[in-house]
């Protein structure tokens, strides 16, 4: 089992029950910030429990700019033509943050391991598949320090070109322990990178509007800082230590705000360190931004299988009592899809009356938009409710040709004069196969039986298996 720097976030709890060695050094460190004017607080964090060469790692090779020269030239080469991203970066904003795009993966705990290179390595890469394929994958870590050869938990530098010639797995098929391994080679690789390099090899550290642009061109980038005793202790506000040490740590640079003249930051000490695991250190800090670097994710390529492909579900379940007097939505789901293709999305419960007078009638349908009065008629269902506690049954589908993107469905109900009560429900988004647009990430279990047909104009797909699965489309919308 790994040791993890994260026990707890509570600060103050922390520092209540802290040892006397712990204590003197928050002091030593109190003392400086009063001297120095640091614009930070300090406090307690569980990085603290542990000196900082165990939990940095980053060790920069002594001809890396003259590398970087050479990546570059390289990179421009293997770079891909991009789909459109979500959100707009603007370089020139004040502000910009990917956390609020939805493109930053949670916070990781490298543990007392030098293993940062491969975290922030990890953390740059997930934010290019993010935002190029509007996909969060938690990656694997451990296969790039077990295989990748870039470094060890005794330090390393950016493992880009791995991602590119062997690619990850997935976190949850490779998990991290925070102590070097034996390469696992029986895995796949799904999650590759197209290609890496530097922002600017020619400096040590690039310009703030230098990185302000890779961090809209590419998303999070990587880039190494300078991590010190006041660095391990940080709590909130804008850090100013100006440490010109060597740097020894590696960080995800995700986004800036002018008016502090400051970089957000993504660490990898867990959330008991920071702001829940980010930082706020200024432009000009402990030398952030040195060795920054870029990565580009390959575009997510659909895979086909015959029939109908399972998207994404949302569940509710009979303890969940949902009851309703007016109209509201009674669940969503969202998905999101990396080309135009065709969608199902079906509705399907039992209902009942709770209070009110019988009969009673109740419409329900889906729409993409949030607000439970807004109703589209084309997936518009009428039912009855004769009696009451008497269930019947609750459905509405729909097909749609939607973009590439993040999608949400909701699923409305129409009441008035009286509750009504679900039984238990799923909201299901299926895509169809490739014939009619492709399908996204998921791909049914390997052998499973496919009924396709065609007749008066509808294409039909079944899985006998799965009839909630089942899929009509009008065939004629292909073209």
């Amino acid at each position: 089992m790994a040791v993890s720097i994260s026990p707890s976030g509570d600060y103050s709890k922390r520092e209540s029950a802290a040892p006397a060695k712990i204590m003197r050094r928050l002091s030593t460190l109190r003392e400086q910030a009063a001297a120095e004017n640091w614009t930070f607080e300090i406090g307690y964090t569980a990085a603290l429990d542990f000196s900082l060469p165990q939990i940095t790692g980053m060790v920069p090779p002594d001809d890396w700019q003259e590398q970087g020269r050479r990546q570059n030239v390289a990179a421009e080469a293997m770079k891909q033509p991009l789909p459109p991203t979500i959100g707009a970066c603007d370089a020139t904003a004040s502000s910009f943050s990917w956390v609020d795009q939805g493109c930053v993966t949670p916070v990781r705990d490298q543990g007392p391991c030098g293993s940062c290179w491969a975290f922030g390595t990890h953390a740059a890469f997930e934010g290019s598949h993010a935002v190029i394929n509007q996909d969060l994958v938690d990656t694997a870590e451990q296969q790039t320090l077990d295989c990748s050869g870039a470094g060890s938990c005794g330090g390393g530098w950016w493992a880009f070109q791995y991602l590119v010639d062997t690619g990850s797995t997935a976190e949850t098929d490779y998990p991290y322990t925070a102590q070097d391994g034996d390469c696992q080679t029986g895995v796949q690789s799904l999650y590759t990178a197209a290609a890496w390099g530097y922002v600017d090899p020619d400096v040590e550290i690039p310009s703030v509007d230098a990185l302000k642009g890779a961090v809209c061109a590419y998303g999070p980038i990587a880039v190494a800082v300078t991590a010190t005793p006041a660095f391990q202790a940080y709590t909130s506000g804008v850090f100013n230590e100006h440490s010109s040490a060597t740097v020894n740590h590696a960080v995800t640079i995700v986004g800036w705000d002018d008016s502090m003249q400051a970089w957000r930051i993504k660490n990898s000490w867990g959330e008991a360190w920071g702001e829940a695991g980010y930082m706020w250190i200024g432009y000009d800090s402990n030398q952030v931004g040195y060795g920054a670097a870029w990565v580009q994710a390959k575009v997510a390529a659909p895979t086909c299988p015959d029939g109908p492909t399972l998207i994404a579900q949302q569940q509710f379940n009979w303890p969940d009592q949902l009851q309703f007097n007016a109209n509201a939505n009674v669940t969503s789901v969202t998905f999101s899809l990396p080309q135009e293709m065709f969608v199902s999305v079906v509705a399907e419960s039992s209902a009942a009356l709770v209070a009110g007078s019988a009969p009673a009638q109740f419409q329900t349908g889906l729409y993409i938009d949030p607000t439970p009065n807004v109703m589209w008629t084309v997936s518009y269902r009428r039912g009855t409710l004769p009696a009451a506690n008497q269930p019947v049954p609750v459905h509405t589908s729909m097909v749609m040709k939607l973009g590439a993107g993040i999608h949400t469905f909701y699923w409305k109900l129409w009441v008035a004069g009286y509750t009504v009560q679900f039984d238990s429900g799923t909201l299901t988004a299926t895509a169809v196969p490739c014939s009619m647009g492709g399908q996204v990430t998921a791909t049914l279990e390997a052998g499973a039986a496919q009924q396709v047909e065609e007749k008066d104009g509808l294409l039909v797909m079944r899985r006998p298996a799965g009839p909630e699965l089942s899929v009509t489309v009008d065939n004629k919308a292909r073209s």
